[in-house]
């Protein structure tokens, strides 16, 4: 069989490729970009809805417009702010690619928003996500490489804006940016937030731009406030649906409500005030046409305060009232916060309402007032009532200490309902019961124990009777310990606080003894203004050989003493004795109110006037005792109280009228009680002979109730 030889293919060269081949594969590079606002391309490709927060789109195009360099924006939360952000950077990733930056307040929180609101705008946008580069790493959490451009998410550390020249950047909750950023105690920083970032932009000056957005979070005016008062300072100035006429709307004017009642009637009560003086009264359903009427004014409605500062930095003001939480809801957060500084002197609900739902840099009530001084305390001093003595009112009392290095400063509160308190002692141990010995509570642990005798102590009532003695004493609840102090000492080089350290060991020793745990507390001051917490939870003292706590360790409980010390501070400027007032005695003397005025709030920080605050420190841990659990906590009321630690002046008043009467012989009886002016017992002893006393489980004497 004859193999059939099959020819090789002949290949074919394809044609040469012409000059208008190469132009039609390359004419998308040279095709120019559509010209399109941020609102226009939120509209295309974000399914953005501009009628939902008409004011919206004016600063989405002041992003975009080319005549303006920076952009600032101080608003409410829930306001759509973030939605401006990340539209104008899918915008530069889509039109104008050019290397950016975004800056959260911390690396946990840029992490998150990477996660949580840059990566959705990725997958969730096609013009975005095609734009991205191919490959793992161009997705990183910190930094993102789309095609032209790279985009990083940064926070407020002068080494996350070193090597990054971008053209634009965003600072978002610029008002938790350390003012100075990389500031130490031994030196200065590199500056703002703002001024990195103009760093940053030097090599495209010209084409740069920066949008400053947050809401308001400091009360001497700084960051974004300012920031925005130097621009145009735009305030928005709806039209009112029932006159027909424009004014700037203002939440902390032109929101009304009940006032005086609970948060339900505030909630139904509200309503806006028209400021054009017209007398209208817009109700809750006519919130939709006030927000509309911004649609077909000039600017979105918008109005410049700032006129003469020119196009280059446009900032904005948003009020609460234009912002999505509904007017009821605002009403109702409104006297909420209220209520707690009516009923606990905290400023905190008030401060947060202001800043995040007004839109406003809150004020504190204190702040402009005079500080408090030591004559105006000594006109407030009530006659009849000395110091170691209870008046009528206390439903408790604790002991707090203040530790030194050669004594202890002692004090005791008494505390009643919505938030009323008293002094009702001062005084100090500075040598151990021999009367010779000078206490050193940091070198000589052994010392703490003449503390031991304050968890026994009693004070008397202030009332007599007929004999001339007290009608009852009032126990102690608990003691507080302050554990700090300059205290640290070097051992071995290495850092010790001999403070803790000593009232650790005693907080050992009296457990050992059968003092109930929760009856001592060790604190230590914490000042973090931003913190939320006034009494955070406690950080036990001991850890296990293999990691973890030791749970039947000492707790230290670390207070944020500078809401503490506002609250303190508002108590004493109280006028009339009642809820929220600190009362002194006739016979305090003038070092211990010279001690109570030792501080003052300067710029919104607590600074020390004098070297001796004792008294002021006792007010505080005072305050912060009842704050852990099983205590008061947030609670207002004395219910918290165990019926063994509760001052009971009607029993006490009947008991000293029948001590002088004749006692007439009675048979014996099943129960033998113990009268309340003497040192007073947990339970009433039940005497049996039928049968013994039934076995029930062990209960904290201390906490427990009656039943």
């Amino acid at each position: 069989m004859t193999a059939v030889t099959i020819p090789a293919p002949r290949w074919k060269l394809p044609p040469p490729t012409t000059g208008p081949d190469i132009f039609r594969r390359q004419a998308f590079n040279a095709r120019p970009k559509l010209k399109t606002s941020v609102s226009q391309w939120a509209i295309a490709n974000r399914s953005y809805d501009p009628t939902t927060l008409a004011w919206q789109t004016e600063i989405m195009d002041a992003l975009s417009d080319p005549e303006v360099g920076e952009v600032g924006m101080i608003k409410p939360s829930q306001c759509g702010g973030t939605e401006i952000g990340l539209a104008w950077m899918g915008w530069i990733v889509d039109t104008d690619p050019s290397d950016s930056l975004i800056c959260q307040p911390d690396q946990s929180m840029s992490g998150t928003f990477s996660k949580t609101r840059l990566n959705p705008l990725i997958d969730d946008t096609p013009a975005v996500k095609q734009k991205l580069k191919p490959g793992s790493d161009s997705n990183a959490i910190h930094l993102k490489l789309f095609s032209g451009m790279s985009l990083a998410v940064v926070w407020p550390v002068a080494s996350q804006f070193t090597q990054r020249p971008v053209r634009f950047g965003w600072l978002d909750d610029y008002d938790q940016y350390d003012e100075d950023i990389g500031a130490t105690k031994d030196g200065g920083g590199q500056g703002s937030g703002i001024a990195l970032l103009e760093g940053r932009n030097t090599s495209h000056e010209g084409r740069d731009k920066k949008f400053i957005s947050s809401s308001p979070a400091r009360e001497d005016g700084g960051g974004t406030e300012a920031f925005v008062a130097g621009g145009t300072d735009e305030r928005l100035h709806p039209k009112c649906p029932s006159c027909g006429e424009r004014w700037e709307i203002d939440i902390l004017r032109d929101l009304h409500f009940d006032r005086t009642g609970s948060a339900d009637d505030a909630e139904s009560s509200a309503e806006v005030h028209c400021g054009t003086g017209n007398g209208c009264r817009l109700m809750p359903s006519d919130r939709r046409a006030l927000l509309d009427s911004l649609a077909d004014l000039p600017n979105k409605g918008f109005i410049a305060a700032n006129p003469t500062a020119g196009k280059r930095r446009r900032t904005f003001r948003i009020d609460g009232l234009m912002a999505l939480t509904s007017w009821p809801r605002l009403a109702r957060n409104w006297r909420e916060a209220s209520l707690a500084w009516e009923t606990r002197q905290d400023e905190s609900d008030l401060r947060t309402f202001i800043n995040t739902k007004a839109g406003k840099n809150y004020r504190s009530i204190s702040s402009g007032e005079k500080p408090i001084v030591s004559n105006d305390l000594k006109k407030r001093l009530e006659a009849g009532w000395k110091l170691g003595t209870v008046p009528r009112g206390p439903v408790v009392v604790n002991i707090i200490v203040d530790v030194q290095h050669d004594r202890f400063e002692i004090g005791a509160v008494g505390y009643a309902k919505l938030g009323e308190r008293w002094l009702i002692d001062r005084t100090k141990i500075d040598v151990l019961d021999d009367g010779l010995t000078q206490v050193q509570p940091f070198t000589h642990h052994e010392h703490w124990n003449v503390l031991l005798r304050l968890f026994s102590k009693k004070y008397p009532l202030a009332e007599t009777g007929e004999d001339g003695k007290p009608v009852g004493y009032a126990p102690v609840l608990s003691v507080t310990i302050d554990t700090g102090g300059s205290s640290e000492e070097s051992d071995g080089g290495k850092k010790v606080d001999q403070a803790t350290a000593a009232a650790k060991a005693f907080w050992n020793s009296a457990v050992a003894l059968g003092i109930h745990p929760s009856r001592i507390t060790l604190v230590k001051g914490g000042s973090n203004p931003k913190g939320k917490d006034l009494m955070p939870p406690g950080q036990f003292a001991d850890q296990k050989k293999k990691g973890g706590a030791k749970r039947n360790s000492a707790r230290l409980w670390i207070p944020n003493v500078h809401k503490i010390k506002n609250i303190v501070d508002a108590k004493l400027r109280r006028a009339k004795p009642g809820p929220g007032y600190y009362h002194l005695p006739e016979d305090l003397s003038d070092e211990y109110l010279d001690e109570a005025t030792a501080e003052e709030l300067q710029k919104g920080k607590w600074k020390k006037l004098r070297p001796r605050n004792e008294t002021w420190d006792i007010m505080i841990y005072g305050e912060a005792a009842i704050l852990k659990p099983p205590f008061a906590q947030s609670r207002t009321d004395m219910a918290w109280v165990g019926p063994d630690f509760r001052i009971r002046w009607s029993t006490a008043i009947d008991t000293a009228r029948q001590r002088s009467a004749p006692v007439p012989k009675q048979a014996p009886t099943e129960v033998d009680e113990i009268p309340p002016s003497d040192p007073p017992a947990a339970f009433a002893v039940k005497k049996t002979v039928s049968r013994a006393p039934r076995q029930r489980k062990p209960q904290n004497p201390y906490t427990s109730r009656k039943r």
